[in-house]
């Protein structure tokens, strides 16, 4: 990861499909701006490439399962801190 600003490549490769959940500053409303509330999101694509230590997340907030087309291909884009992504792959929320 990059600590930097500049881009950098990250291991984090969750399948579409897969639930993360992110904390409340662990992603961002827009890019500088932490999230002041927790989010369950089911991922649709994770774009490897860090800024910040911070990737492109996009996804589903919504209950696809009640609702299986919410309009768009995602209604969550959003960057969101790489840690916080392995966490959740590691089994560790």
């Amino acid at each position: 990861m990059s600590w930097n600003g500049r881009a950098a490549a990250v291991d984090v490769e969750a399948l579409a499909g897969t639930k993360l959940f992110l904390l409340a500053g662990e992603w961002f409303r827009e890019p500088g701006v932490p999230a002041r509330r927790d989010e369950v999101v089911t991922v649709v694509a994770i774009h490897r490439e860090t800024v910040s230590g911070r990737v492109w997340v996009k996804g589903h907030v919504c209950r696809l399962q009640d609702a299986p087309d919410c309009g768009t291909g995602s209604c969550f884009e959003h960057q969101v801190l790489a840690t916080a992504i392995s966490r959740n792959l590691a089994g560790q929320r």
